[in-house]
């Protein structure tokens, strides 16, 4: 039952945030003004990249919102719920990081090549450990513990369309499959039940929603069924 609930408080967002975008032209047009308008300003670092201006802009602000309307929370009780890298940024909407306290061996992206990994891992190079830090994530009060990485999809071929599903996928997956850390004063927990990759795809053609689409429906549920994964491709109007 708790599955099941979390999994229409998903569909419900997602249902709410696509509703609200503006049409793919018009949100291309605003992301990039976005974006550009703060590469010029010191007060706007959090908006400085697409990625990001996309999920500042229309993405947190929307959650913020869901999660009181969906689950009853107060405005207080949200933002204590909402964790964003970005979190200094949007002290009224997010309480904290929900970056990892624990250093790790692994990295969220493909290993090209093993001979590089194991070079890594033999340095005495302060990077030879990982610290992950998601895009932004969600916890008690709110009744579901989920994990978002966040993507913006623009351009490309429908290769690189596929190629950029796969790779956010299993990111999204490598962040639910850490271990559990106990919360300490300066982190929050990490204990999530429930991952999202939450994608927008701006492209004009819609490519990154057809990679997805071109899956039959018993692979596209088995995501949720069998990973606690939810896939979310977002693209407002045509």
């Amino acid at each position: 039952m708790h599955k099941a609930s979390a999994f229409n408080f998903l569909r419900q967002f997602q249902r709410s945030l696509n509703s609200e975008l503006p049409a793919v032209t018009s949100l291309r047009s605003n992301v990039r003004q976005i974006a550009s308008a703060a590469k010029g300003s010191d007060g706007a670092p959090h908006l400085r990249r697409p990625e990001e201006a996309f999920l500042n802009t229309y993405v947190i602000p929307r959650l913020y919102k869901d999660l009181q309307l969906l689950c009853g929370l107060s405005q207080e009780q949200a933002r204590s719920a909402l964790l964003s890298e970005n979190f200094r940024h949007l002290p009224e909407m997010c309480s904290a990081s929900p970056a990892r306290k624990d250093p790790h061996p692994f990295d969220k992206t493909f290993p090209q090549d093993p001979a590089k990994v194991m070079a890594q891992w033999q340095s005495k190079e302060a990077n030879a450990l990982h610290r992950s830090c998601p895009d932004f994530a969600i916890r008690f009060p709110c009744p579901y513990s989920i994990v978002f990485e966040g993507k913006y999809f623009e351009s490309g071929s429908i290769a690189k369309a596929e190629a950029e599903l796969v790779r956010n996928i299993y990111q999204t997956f490598f962040y639910r499959a850490l271990p559990k850390i106990a919360e300490i004063k300066l982190r929050p927990a990490w204990d999530y039940e429930f991952a999202c990759l939450l994608a927008c795809d701006a492209s004009p053609e819609g490519l990154l929603k057809r990679a997805w689409d071109s899956l039959e429906p018993a692979v596209q549920e088995g995501f949720w069924s069998g990973a606690n994964l939810y896939v979310m491709i977002i693209r407002g109007d045509p």
